[in-house]
């Protein structure tokens, strides 16, 4: 069972993001997002059978570094005392706009990384690619963060963890990837279904329907992508955590949306 691994992986980076969660403590939510940043940054060199490249890990753990910060103190979006940016800038949880400010970093590192290359920039079109969506993949973890931040965000994370573990366990399954597929998300729905009607206040069954579904298909997702990625590469842990990885992080933004709609629905 070769999908095992990573999904029981991918389940314990979600169980312990939504413990940090539980904790309140935002900035322990920051550092398991950047874990599992930097494991996604050591994707390895795409069909090329190499070991991860500088140019890649460097740039895409940059950006993802700047868009966790902003995830973690939205304040840090506000412009200087007087101007108008400070003025009209009222933010007081989580927000998405980090992902951006990563991206561009990973743009950025990234093109100066391939400047340095002293190696004749063999596939320079293909590397420049790859950084940039490791990177933007990366960035995306940072709706973890972002949605710890919101007054639902146990609830919501709750949702998100249950159903991506459940929904990977039944991805590992052998068996027809479209059927399992299906089944897959159908269980990752009902479990945040499940989550919802166990909690609180926040929980509906609609949102735990919407934040289950969307979690369970983000994750498949990532999964799908990640092995994808790695056929070619050196066998090594990356092969197995790269994907384990890319799946939480891709969860990340139906977490923050999720969050943000059961703030609404107070």
């Amino acid at each position: 069972m070769p999908r095992l691994v990573p999904s029981l992986l991918s389940a314990a980076l979600a169980g312990l993001l939504a413990l940090a969660v539980a904790t309140g403590e935002l900035w322990l939510v920051a550092v398991g997002v950047l874990v599992v940043q930097v494991l996604v940054a050591t994707a390895p060199a795409h069909g090329a059978g190499e070991r991860p490249r500088p140019t890649t890990f460097v740039p895409v753990v940059a950006g993802s570094v700047v868009a966790t910060a902003v995830a973690w103190d939205p304040q840090l979006l506000r412009g200087t005392d007087g101007t108008v940016a400070t003025e009209d800038a009222l933010i007081s949880a989580g927000v998405f706009s980090g992902v951006m400010l990563g991206s561009a970093v990973v743009v950025f590192a990234g093109l100066v990384g391939q400047m340095l290359r002293r190696d004749g920039r063999q596939d320079l079109v293909r590397a420049v690619a790859a950084t940039v969506l490791v990177g933007v993949v990366a960035t995306s973890a940072a709706g973890w963060v972002a949605a710890s931040g919101e007054s639902a965000s146990i609830d919501v994370v709750a949702m998100a963890a249950a159903a991506l573990s459940v929904a990977l366990l039944v991805w590992s399954v052998p068996g027809d990837r479209v059927l399992l597929g299906s089944g897959a998300v159908t269980a990752g729905a009902l479990t945040g279904v499940l989550v919802s009607a166990t909690v609180e206040g926040t929980g509906t069954w609609v949102l735990g329907l919407a934040v289950g579904g969307a979690a369970a298909g983000c994750a498949l997702l990532g999964q799908v992508l990640g092995r994808a990625w790695s056929v070619g590469a050196l066998p090594g842990p990356q092969t197995w955590a790269f994907p384990a990885a890319v799946s939480v992080a891709l969860v990340g933004p139906a977490v923050h949306v999720g969050a943000s709609l059961a703030v609404l629905t107070v």
